[in-house]
């Protein structure tokens, strides 16, 4: 195994292209266990990228290989190197997406040039939905309801494109439920591999249905968690909210739903929605009516609560900046001095 870059919110540490305080952190790139730049130069960080991608699969393409490409575009701040700044008309949002985009076409075509794009499957996909506060450089959820940080589809529904040339077909459009928890064990079953026997997986194998067996595939439901809280559950076209809540990173969106400032709020009955009629999640059905709708939902919650153990979180265990990686650890004052 091996890592190439700055596992750090961009938007909390000082670089070539983001200066907040003194009393900030550096951004840092790390080549495995070791920093190797303090702080970070982010204008140059895609060829880096690029090329640290073309060197893994020019090691590896001989023998299965998994590989995660984990762009920094297009959560704030919006960046772009000298190739792509000022060439969209969509300003440095547009930049930033088309220099991700650059990045991915240059990844595929290298694929081509080694001979083996045929025999390689690639998913391109988002982690969350726009964060709507930034507004022109936060992104854009189209008719879906809210963004980043909430369990409305604004926030989870994601666009997934997949290619394997020669297995699937240019064009393909499929309306099957995929999670990004499916990535590992489809990954593992086409590269050979049998899944841990130790463990749950919350992943389903969707080698049938990008190979086109299978029309579906096996997922039938979503689950939708905030922190602890599960918020929401999908069961085919069908979604219900428990829960909702508003988000920090909407500002004051006109939609009240996506604030900040909408606190937890507890539905009993659920907000029920048919997805396939109403994806903007605007008009709830009358749960007495979808009342056999409800009840699978309601099974289905029930029995991953039988199974569901909740491990310590792990974000903000530690929020004392003079513990945040430093390149040279003995400097004072940090984290000003850590630089390299």
């Amino acid at each position: 195994d091996s890592y190439f870059g700055c596992p750090f919110n961009l938007e909390g540490c000082n670089s070539t292209i983001l200066n907040l305080t003194s009393k900030d952190p550096n951004c840092m790139v790390y080549r495995n266990d070791t920093i190797i730049e303090q702080p970070s130069d982010l204008l140059n960080i895609d060829a880096r990228f690029v090329d640290e991608t073309k060197k893994f699969i020019s090691n590896n393409k001989d023998r299965p290989f998994f590989f995660y490409f984990a762009s920094y575009h297009t959560h704030m701040p919006q960046f772009a190197s000298k190739n792509y700044i000022n060439t969209t008309e969509r300003g440095l949002f547009g930049d930033a997406l088309a220099q991700f985009d650059g990045d991915v076409g240059d990844i595929l075509a290298y694929l081509q040039e080694v001979g083996i794009a045929n025999r390689t499957f690639v998913v391109f996909t988002g982690d969350n939905g726009p964060a709507l506060g930034h507004e022109v450089l936060g992104g854009e959820q189209g008719p879906l309801k809210c963004g980043k940080g909430t369990t409305w589809d604004g926030g989870m529904r994601e666009p997934a494109i997949m290619w394997w040339p020669g297995i699937i077909m240019p064009n393909t459009l499929s309306y099957a439920l995929v999670n990004s928890m499916d990535i590992f064990p489809t990954a593992l079953s086409l590269a050979g591999g049998k899944p841990p026997t130790d463990r749950a997986l919350d992943g389903y194998d969707m080698t049938e249905l990008i190979t086109g067996q299978s029309a579906q595939g096996p997922r039938d439901h979503i689950l939708y968690y905030s922190g602890k809280y599960l918020m929401a559950a999908r069961l085919n076209q069908y979604k219900a909210h428990f829960y909702t809540m508003g988000s920090h990173c909407h500002g004051d969106y006109p939609d009240a739903d996506c604030r900040g400032s909408t606190k937890l709020k507890a539905h009993d009955p659920p907000l029920l929605f048919d997805l396939d009629h109403d994806p903007k999640e605007r008009d709830p059905l009358d749960t007495k009516t979808f009342a056999t709708a409800l009840a699978a939902i309601v099974d289905v919650v029930a029995n991953h609560n039988k199974t569901m153990t909740f491990a310590p979180p792990q974000i903000g265990i530690d929020n004392n900046k003079d513990n945040y990686p430093c390149c040279n650890p003995s400097c004072s004052p940090r984290p000003t001095c850590c630089k390299c």
